[in-house]
């Protein structure tokens, strides 16, 4: 397995692959295709993202990291917004590989930490903890949903 940064022309089948994940169990998104045509380019498009995908022996997309590199005071951070695997390659070590690569990638790039969100109910939360990431005790993430007044 390797990973490269996603070309343009890839992006059909990154969306596929995305919709694919997302609107199964444990997600069950309902993404509409023009909400996802914006959310992916939201995602791809600003000059900090960093866009990676994850390809198998025979050079099929299996996984991607879509995210942005930001400056901090600690050194430049990596935010991955979606992190996914086909589901027909998940449970079999594809995800940890995908994160071992990300890592010596981003290490490359001088990058000093990787970032990310994702619910405690879904298996996700264990697999990250399982690789290294860790819940800060300090840091809360909150929502409040915008009203009319």
């Amino acid at each position: 397995m390797n990973i490269k940064p996603l070309k343009h022309s890839e992006y059909a089948q990154m969306k596929q692959l995305f919709l694919d994940v997302f609107s199964h169990e444990p997600w069950n998104d309902r993404w509409a295709n023009d909400e996802l045509d914006a959310y992916m380019k939201e995602l791809m498009e600003n000059s900090n993202s960093l866009t990676l995908g994850l390809y198998d022996e025979k050079e099929e997309l299996i996984g991607c990291s879509l995210g942005y590199v930001f400056s901090w005071w600690e050194g430049r951070e990596y935010y991955i917004k979606e992190f996914f695997i086909a589901r027909h390659k998940q449970k079999q070590g594809a995800g940890e590989a995908f994160l071992k690569l990300l890592n010596d990638f981003l290490k490359a790039e001088g990058v000093k930490h990787t970032t990310l969100m994702t619910e405690k109910t879904v298996p996700a939360y264990r697999f990250y903890q399982n690789n290294g990431f860790r819940e800060l005790e300090d840091s809360a993430f909150l929502v409040k949903r915008v009203s009319r007044s």
